[in-house]
């Protein structure tokens, strides 16, 4: 389990412990801490970044390791013939054999490069679409909260505006009230 995966369990966490409003279907979320679990969720997305690179480093390396071990073995390759060569009784079966040794150094050579290249590009592949589907679940999740936060506050706001007005009307009805009462009393 990745870090930004807890990390989106605990914002599930927090979304769960929300404190229902009386008389509405709204609840009331510790803003703060959402804002800190998106943040530590962008922290980390870098991280799972980096991991991928790691993999892309370590499928360079394997290449490399596979270039160098296919170089040691034709090197090897040319020097046994080389050697069979300088030898005057068996030189045609030993341009025979060397070329054998050569082509099947090759062959081996070849075959490791592309099983290397293989293997790195499955492993890229396997780390890019992890890593994407992370990004991708972090950013719905983040978009997702993001609206429920913003819900709630424009909620609030129009609660409060009702609020306001309901309190200004009934100013508004007493001072109307005791202003009659005057004009009468006069």
């Amino acid at each position: 389990m990745t870090n930004t995966d807890i990390l989106l369990e605990d914002l599930e966490d927090v979304l769960d412990d929300a404190t229902s409003i009386p008389f509405s279907k709204k609840q009331a979320v510790d803003v703060e801490k959402i804002k800190t679990i998106i943040e530590d969720i962008r922290l980390n997305t870098p991280q799972e970044t980096k991991q991928a690179k790691a993999i892309v480093d370590s499928r360079n390396t394997i290449l490399e390791e596979a270039k160098k071990e296919a170089a040691d073995i034709i090197k090897q390759a040319q020097a046994e013939a080389r050697e069979l060569v300088a030898r005057d009784e068996i030189t045609k079966t030993a341009q025979a054999e060397a070329a054998d040794i050569i082509s099947n150094a090759n062959e081996q050579g070849k075959q490791m490069i592309t099983e290397a290249q293989n293997q790195a590009s499955e492993i890229l592949g396997n780390a890019t679409t992890q890593a994407n589907e992370m990004v991708t679940s972090a950013q719905n999740k983040s978009r997702g909260m993001l609206k429920a936060v913003n819900d709630y506050a424009d909620n609030t706001l129009l609660s409060i505006d009702d609020s306001l007005y309901k309190a200004l009307s009934d100013v508004r009805r007493i001072r109307q009230g005791i202003s009659n009462a005057q004009n009468k009393k006069d």
